[in-house]
């Protein structure tokens, strides 16, 4: 079975890797609104003339928010998009009859879409340890250790999000609206377009709860502050919203292949 999923995976591959306009889409896109940011939060401290801002000094603001875009890469697994083409154009029949389940194929759906969103993150990571080197000089090693340890769960959140929404398919045309509308609820909710402890007290305890709060907020900062992040409940809820949607996606694939079979694929 690991020799089937290989090989699927790298037949995926090879399907993206084909059209350039992926390449440029996937850089344009992912890391030049890098800048966005950045620019915004220097242009906020230079004009404050202040050494830090509710808490967080210019280096550190800036360091979170590297950390946040270059996580924020792998929302961009884009199953819903593939499911919604796969239910609507009749090809999801082909994928019933493979050697491997559909839910092992969407497994390698998403890992091959993972190991591409490698590419720019890295890139990313690269240019900001060049441009910034002052701003990553206080990590250490611990800082590399949660980073291992916190961001699978990290992109097992971002898979069964985007997969969750990819079931929808079967009763809605387009899941893209609805992808984004939940992306851009949780993603807020997640820190990843303020830090949490910026957020009015009601709206913080509200994103304690929410998952990407576990897949963005929460490991960026048990890499930026590993001394003081409690690993153990980040780790916990990971686990937790992993388990839930997960359940959720098996819920929603059964009862979507049901009404696949009654309408006739």
């Amino acid at each position: 079975m690991i020799r089937v999923l290989a090989s699927t995976i790298s037949v995926h591959l090879q399907q993206k890797l084909l059209h350039r306009e992926f390449w440029l889409q996937l850089f344009l896109e992912r890391i030049l609104p890098l800048t966005i940011p950045l620019l915004a939060w220097k242009a906020i401290f230079d004009h404050a003339q202040a050494d830090a801002l509710g808490g967080w000094a210019e280096n550190d603001m800036i360091a979170y928010y590297l950390l946040v875009f270059i996580i924020g890469i792998f929302t961009d697994i884009q199953f819903h998009y593939e499911m919604s083409s796969m239910v609507h154009m009749g090809t999801l029949n082909q994928w019933l009859i493979r050697p491997l389940t559909f839910l092992e194929t969407t497994v390698s759906i998403i890992l091959a879409r993972i190991v591409l969103l490698l590419i720019p993150a890295l890139t990313a990571l690269l240019l900001c340890l060049w441009i910034f080197p002052s701003v990553f000089a206080e990590l250490s090693f611990a800082s590399l250790i949660n980073a291992i340890i916190v961001m699978p769960l990290s992109l097992v959140l971002f898979s069964l999000l985007s997969t969750a929404v990819g079931m929808c398919a079967f009763w809605v045309i387009k899941t893209d609206s609805i992808f984004a509308l939940a992306m851009l609820i949780l993603e807020f909710f997640g820190g990843r377009l303020l830090p949490l402890d910026l957020l009015p007290a009601w709206l913080e305890r509200i994103s304690r709860v929410l998952p990407l709060r576990f897949g963005i907020s929460g490991p960026v900062d048990a890499i930026l502050h590993p001394q003081s992040a409690a690993l153990s409940a980040l780790l916990l809820g990971q686990a937790l919203w992993s388990i839930l949607l997960f359940g959720l996606v098996i819920l929603l694939w059964r009862a979507g292949i049901r009404r696949y079979d009654t309408v006739g694929g």
